[in-house]
């Protein structure tokens, strides 16, 4: 256990519950003795933070290249395990960093939009998330996080039911399958949201 991600999970989920009206829905889907490729949709900065609050288990986030820039920040970043991803290029570096952390049996959380989205429907996404769970043999764990982000407002955090692409494991499926088995999830992670919705 990283001891320096579980306090600062513990500080993330007493900010939370202290500023926020947090609903946590959907707990009883996620397996403690299982290992997860989690993602969640990006609509706030607060998505990590959030995740690694309520989480029941730790997890190695993959986060943007440009949030290690300054040295201070990427130090910590690298201590609570998260590491860099080029999102502009084919990080071959990232991905077998990802691959890494998912046959150790460690839990990998990414947010596949790769960008915080503005509006109120799904991002396109890369086949990445399909191709990481594929390739390691490991279930999705999909989770909605649902708020406007106002100070005192609701958050609401839903765990949907894990997603195993058993199917593709013995498969090598083309960039066009991956992409919309990846899509499929993004978009029925938004399909769970009321609060953000207009």
């Amino acid at each position: 256990m990283n001891r320096l991600y579980a306090v600062c999970s513990k500080m993330a989920y007493l900010y939370y519950k202290t500023f926020f009206k947090l609903e946590i829905i959907g707990i009883e889907n996620v397996d403690s003795t299982q290992n997860y490729v989690i993602c969640g949709n990006h609509l706030s900065n607060h998505d990590p933070f959030i995740l690694g609050g309520v989480m029941p288990l730790q997890a190695r986030f993959m986060s943007k290249k440009e949030n290690f820039k300054y040295r201070i920040i990427g130090w910590f970043l690298d201590k609570v395990g998260v590491f860099p991803v080029d999102r502009d290029a084919n990080d071959i570096k990232a991905i077998k960093t990802a691959l890494t952390v998912l046959k150790g049996k460690d839990n990998l959380a990414l947010f596949p939009e790769g960008h915080r989205n503005k509006g109120f429907e799904p991002l396109p996404v890369k086949g990445g998330l399909a191709m990481l769970a594929i390739r390691t043999k490991t279930p999705i764990l999909p989770i909605t996080i649902d708020s406007k982000f106002k100070l005192f407002s609701k958050i609401r955090v839903v765990y949907h039911k894990p997603v195993e692409l058993s199917d593709y494991y013995e498969q090598k499926p083309d960039t066009d399958t991956l992409e919309k088995l990846s899509q499929k999830i993004i978009d029925g992670i938004y399909g769970e949201m009321i609060i953000y919705k207009p």
